[in-house]
């Protein structure tokens, strides 16, 4: 029986190319795949804090909450698989892209390590152009990934084309007011680096969905656990305080979240949207 990833290749080699675009995003295409390589070997440190594990745990329940037997899932922009590794264990039979080699190598380890390479491939892909035939996957999940991407458009463009009829996207971004993003931009001033990432606002996250051919069907934030996650962001004993935390504090989360005057002061944005037809 062939795997999902035999049944989704197009033919084309199983590798990354960079994709035609303009010289300026070429250039922060590399910039950033360039910053990725290097944070690799630290890469899950960071996400050991409160704030990632609040993320983790919305993602989770996000995904068994729609999960449907037998399904498959593209992790695109799978980094060092920590959503690969959730997805595999909820269910799905997934393939996970990226573009850093190195992060790759980590998600290769942890997959190896918990025994679960039956239901999952790993490839090294550039996430707006993927080797896969249209209509190959149930679902796609890009968490934490457009925010990184210049030309985000065309990769929302490429998860829709290798979805099935019907499929759907599960999308993460920061939001304007994320606190890990203001604390990157403050870094990066602090020490002149130079970096790429976009901050989403809710309503062109909404419209960059619709105008490539989804339909929105839940967006919401997390306006409470922001304020938790700007004291306790880097906090590296977090994982059983997320639990509780988002317990008490979510379902009143989603309510605030879709005020229009509260969603802006989210930390995140978590989405999902189903494939239509133009």
């Amino acid at each position: 029986m062939k795997s999902v990833l035999e049944r989704a290749q197009s033919g084309r080699t199983v590798a990354m190319r960079m994709s035609k675009s303009s010289e300026d995003d070429l250039k922060i295409k590399r910039e950033v795949l360039s910053r990725f390589e290097r944070e690799a070997s630290t890469f899950d440190l960071e996400r050991m804090a409160l704030g990632y594990r609040l993320r983790n745990e919305l993602v989770k329940k996000l995904l068994i909450e729609e999960h449907r037997p037998h399904a498959s899932v593209l992790d695109l922009g799978c980094g060092t698989g920590e959503y690969t590794q959730l997805s595999v264990q909820i269910g799905y039979e997934v393939v996970g892209g990226d573009a850093s080699r190195n992060m790759l190598s980590i998600a290769k380890q942890k997959i190896r390590k918990h025994r679960l390479a039956r239901r999952t491939e790993l490839v090294r892909l550039e996430s707006t152009r993927l080797p896969f035939r249209r209509c190959s996957f149930d679902d796609v999940t890009c968490i934490a990934v457009l925010d990184s991407v210049p030309n985000y458009h065309r990769l929302l463009a490429e998860a829709r084309r290798v979805l099935k009829p019907d499929g759907r996207l599960f999308a993460c971004v920061d939001s304007l007011w994320s606190p890990y993003r203001l604390f990157r931009l403050g870094q990066r001033l602090t020490r002149r680096e130079r970096g790429y990432t976009h901050a989403f606002s809710s309503m062109e996250l909404k419209a960059s969905l619709t105008t490539r051919g989804f339909r929105v069907e839940r967006l919401f934030g997390d306006v409470l656990l922001a304020q938790v996650a700007l004291r306790l962001l880097f906090d590296p004993k977090g994982e059983a305080v997320a639990s509780k935390v988002l317990r008490m504090t979510q379902p009143l989360d989603y309510y605030l979240t879709r005020l229009p005057l509260l969603k802006a002061f989210s930390a995140h944005y978590f989405v999902e949207a189903r494939k239509t037809e133009f």
